[in-house]
């Protein structure tokens, strides 16, 4: 939608037929149009291809936008066109299943993939070589100097990291059926062991070493600036970390991995590592207490022995127990290594060049500031670069205009028909387990149902609000609260042990969020990337805290409560 298009009220029509849910963990309102390009036209047909490939009853997962929020589908395999938002009677489901061709061939499929665990393969291939492949073309794309490139080469060069951003959202999606699946698999037979799922998601810290990686960074460069007779709990500026010379040195390698990623958001108006300088002075002074000990890739330092066993002993079938936690440990750390690789890099790569190229546009008045080269999609900037600006100047006010509106709107949860709760007792046995560790994994994502807080009927709205949602963690942690509604500058301001407000958090985040001693997420479930960063670090976090960012305000001090899934403030911020 164009400024053009725009109207006092939005009018929030379904994108198409069936129910779409938003889904505020993934995007800020009013995104660029590259993002929206890229969400809107790769993500169904790679997740069609995900569901073939493991015999899910689901034709495929849809994410559109509509009034600049984003909204997620989940699409039927049969007559998707024709979906009300309701399930055929279970009979017809039952004999429909049975009978349609492609459901027959997706149980042989979903059957061979549960017995011979083949989800696994990709899960062994990223850890052993893809990855590796991945950083060297970030690092091959990184090494090239945009500012000594003509404008014809900053066109390709902006065409070709297009082609590589496409190829990474496909394979991070693709990899959601290696990664979430083993996972899913073991929550869905937990759940249906009537198990502690917090208990059991606390099983798997340890398994994404990842996570950890930019702590480790931040001690080797504390420990570099202390050995050369500085205190790195005293450190100010980068300028001061460069002044011994082993300290530069383990910056730059910390900077040659996690400079040039996305930090504060998925889209490519989001800030890098690079331009946030204040959070890597952060990162190295919360180093300054020793050295980050590294998980073991199995985690088998860090997790409960005895709580293992109790929840082994517990379970229905203890062998397929211990069969599906060691598939989930396996998988678990693969989310938090290849986002940032196929996409919070590569992104961050073109969020250089596009402000390189807009910086030329409006060094030559062909547009109003730099900026608003990020109104533009790919083959637009390329072809302004060649000479053809179209949409003219004063259209990209409009248009940056109308995004700024965009931003300012409350979507609604679901548009269309309301969510139907999925019957999977019609579906034959191996679809069956697939579609019930995909809403298993789901659901942990980001819980569809959140709690509310707490405040009896009977009695008055207390003065401070108690918030309640999913804790991570065992323990208890009071500090001063850093609210994320502009996550860059959340992000710039936070010094170590601040606790880190925010709608959502990505795995990006994980590079600067060591820095702090607790993590509140509006959004979320036990398995989004905000609860695994406080898992792997072991920083005391609630997610799915409803109302966290309108209950708390910057400088407030809040006590985070891991083992209730409760947060209080504790007192105001003083003015």
């Amino acid at each position: 939608m164009t400024a053009s298009n725009r109207t006092d009220t939005a009018e929030w029509a379904p994108p198409g037929p069936g129910s779409w849910i938003c889904d505020r963990s993934h995007t800020s309102p009013g995104p660029t149009p590259f993002y929206r390009r890229v969400v809107s036209e790769y993500t169904e047909p790679t997740y069609r291809e995900v569901m073939r490939r493991y015999g899910g009853a689901l034709g495929s997962i849809d994410m559109q936008f509509v009034n600049g929020a984003m909204y997620r589908r989940l699409v039927p395999l049969v007559a998707p066109h024709l979906d009300r938002g309701k399930l055929p009677p279970r009979p017809v489901l039952w004999l429909l299943t049975r009978l349609h061709p492609e459901f027959r061939r997706r149980e042989r499929t979903a059957a061979q993939i549960l017995d011979d665990r083949s989800f696994l393969d990709d899960v062994r291939t990223w850890a052993t070589s893809e990855r590796f492949v991945w950083i060297d073309r970030n690092r091959n794309l990184q090494a090239i100097d945009v500012t000594a490139l003509d404008d014809a080469e900053l066109a390709a060069h902006l065409r070709t990291l297009d082609a590589h951003l496409i190829e990474g959202w496909r394979r991070h999606h693709e990899l959601h059926g290696n990664d979430l699946g083993p996972i899913g698999d073991l929550l869905a037979h937990v759940q249906g062991w009537g198990l502690d799922t917090t208990a059991v998601m606390g099983l798997l810290k340890g398994s994404s070493p990842a996570t950890a990686d930019a702590a480790a960074h931040g001690a080797a460069i504390a420990d570099a600036l202390r050995d050369g007779g500085v205190d790195p709990s005293r450190a100010a500026t980068v300028e001061e970390i460069r002044s011994v010379p082993a300290a530069a040195e383990a910056l730059d390698e910390y900077l040659d991995i996690f400079g040039w990623r996305l930090i504060s958001d998925y889209d490519i108006e989001g800030l890098t590592l690079h331009e946030l300088p204040a959070a890597i002075v952060a990162l190295v002074r919360s180093s300054a207490g020793g050295p980050v000990e590294n998980q073991p890739s199995d985690g088998a330092g860090n997790r409960s022995a005895e709580a293992e066993h109790e929840l082994r002993t517990a379970a229905g079938d203890p062998e397929l127990f211990d069969q599906l936690l060691a598939s989930a440990r396996e998988a678990y750390g693969v989310r938090d290594d290849n986002g940032p690789l196929t996409w919070a890099w590569p992104a961050g790569l073109l969020r250089r060049a596009y402000l390189e190229a807009g910086g030329r546009l409006a060094a030559r008045d062909r547009i109003d500031e730099a900026a608003h080269a990020f109104e533009l999609t790919i083959e637009e900037l390329a072809g302004a670069l060649d000479g053809a600006l179209r949409p003219s100047a004063a259209e990209l006010i409009q248009r940056a205009e109308h995004r700024a509106w965009e931003s300012t709107l409350h979507a609604p949860d679901v548009l269309g028909p309301p969510p139907v709760e999925p019957d999977l007792r019609p579906l034959p046995p191996a679809i069956g387990r697939v579609m019930a560790l995909v809403l298993a994994a789901v659901t942990m994502l980001d819980p569809e149902q959140r709690p509310a807080a707490i405040v009896a009927e009977s009695e008055p709205a207390p003065p401070v609000p108690e918030l309640v949602g999913l804790g991570v963690g065992n323990r208890t942690y009071r500090g001063v609260a850093r609210v994320a509604d502009d996550a860059a500058r959340a992000i710039q301001e936070m010094q170590p042990g601040d606790v880190l407000v925010a709608p959502w958090t990505a795995p990006s985040f994980n590079a600067v969020l060591s820095i702090a001693g607790g993590v509140v997420v509006q959004e979320g479930g036990l398995l989004c990337h905000a609860a695994v960063m406080a898992r792997e670090l072991d920083i005391p976090a609630v997610v799915g805290c409803a109302d966290a960012m309108s209950a708390i305000q910057s400088g407030d001090v809040v006590e985070i409560d891991a083992v209730a899934g409760r947060v209080t403030v504790a007192s105001a911020r003083t003015p």
